[in-house]
């Protein structure tokens, strides 16, 4: 097993495909002496039972019965992820959804803010589109990537996450990008953030502290314990108080990314 630094979490990993992870997540390789804080194994098997003792969690089921589950133990410092191979039709994709479900509630627990959105990189300072899967986010991010090649880097393009450190923002890479494996392993500080609807006008509004609330709500991973909830309400907070959040009516032309560029940075 393989162990991977990914945003100052050490993780242990074991994979069978290579779909999403080979040319991709060797750069997030660590090969210092501390062990990992979790390791995470995918294992296969034909008729998943469920677990007679010990903590689990069912990840989706059918009319046949269980089609995937999580087994750990305490502060889920082993994890394993079962897989009924007869049950899915692409093993690649459920086996990269369910190990990144799990990275990133780990994540969370790690004082880390995952949002859903994709995040560049402009002259070192990120800006982050983010709303609903389909909305278009990666493809306006593209955009960015058309019009200025030489000042923009893909961070993450799938889940980036935030962390607050010394009082600022910033976005980490991580390998869980989509199928695009667009993602770069560094820390970048936060610029801003934009909440993308599909549109014609390519109106940018700066978002009151509520309006940006509500967005930020809907396209974050939502915490399952109180105390990762206070911790991410506070997070909010401060990423409201710190951070330009606006809205953009994004058509599908160059002058989106062009209008945004201008609200971030001005003419």
């Amino acid at each position: 097993m393989n162990k991977y630094l990914i945003a100052n979490i050490i993780i242990g990993f074991s994979y069978r495909f290579n779909e999403y992870f080979k040319d991709n997540i060797e750069t997030y390789l660590y090969e210092g002496d501390k062990e990992a804080d979790h390791n995470i194994i995918v294992k296969y098997k034909k008729e998943l039972e469920v677990p007679q003792e010990g903590e689990y969690r069912i990840f989706s089921k059918s009319l046949k019965g269980v089609k995937s589950l999580m087994t750990y133990d305490k502060d889920y410092k082993n994890i394993e992820v079962w897989i009924d191979e007869e049950a899915f039709t692409d093993l690649a994709t459920a086996e990269y959804i369910y190990t990144g479900m799990i990275f990133l509630e780990l994540a969370q627990r790690h004082g880390l803010l995952p949002l859903h959105g994709s995040a560049i990189t402009y002259d070192d300072e990120v800006i982050l589109f983010s709303a609903p899967s389909g909305t278009g986010k990666t493809t306006h991010a593209k955009m960015w990537h058309r019009l200025y090649p030489e000042h923009v880097l893909w961070l993450n393009d799938d889940k980036p996450l935030l962390s607050i450190e010394d009082n600022k923002v910033y976005v980490y890479g991580a390998p869980f990008s989509g199928k695009h494996k667009a993602n770069t392993n560094r820390k970048i500080p936060l610029k801003s953030i934009v909440f993308l609807r599909q549109g014609v006008t390519d109106k940018v509004t700066k978002l009151k502290k509520d309006e940006a609330l509500k967005h930020l709500m809907v396209n974050t991973l939502r915490p399952t314990e109180e105390k990762l909830w206070d911790n991410t309400l506070k997070q909010f907070d401060f990423i409201l108080n710190n951070i330009p959040i606006y809205h953009l009516d994004a058509s599908v032309s160059l002058n989106a990314a062009k209008a945004v560029k201008e609200a971030v940075y001005g003419k």
